[in-house]
């Protein structure tokens, strides 16, 4: 099966994102999640988009952030 594939416009850089998630992504991200829609944190260009997902994985929102965080 081909990977699924999300896209979303970033109102950070402008641009329209394409992400490609594989199905073995896919069937983990559904376990993982405890409701819907899901959030899927996506690094992008130097910020992050927070892309909401349902079960059908096709995006229901999205929240863009310059966030940074550095290990210690």
């Amino acid at each position: 099966m081909p990977p699924t594939t999300i896209r979303f416009y970033c109102d950070i850089c402008k641009k329209t994102v394409s992400v490609a998630l594989p199905e073995d992504f896919c069937n983990d991200f559904k376990k993982s999640a405890d409701k819907w829609p899901y959030p899927l944190v996506y690094p992008h260009e130097g910020h992050y988009a927070i892309v909401y997902l349902d079960e059908d994985m096709k995006e229901r929102g999205v929240n863009v952030s310059r966030m940074v965080y550095k290990e210690k």
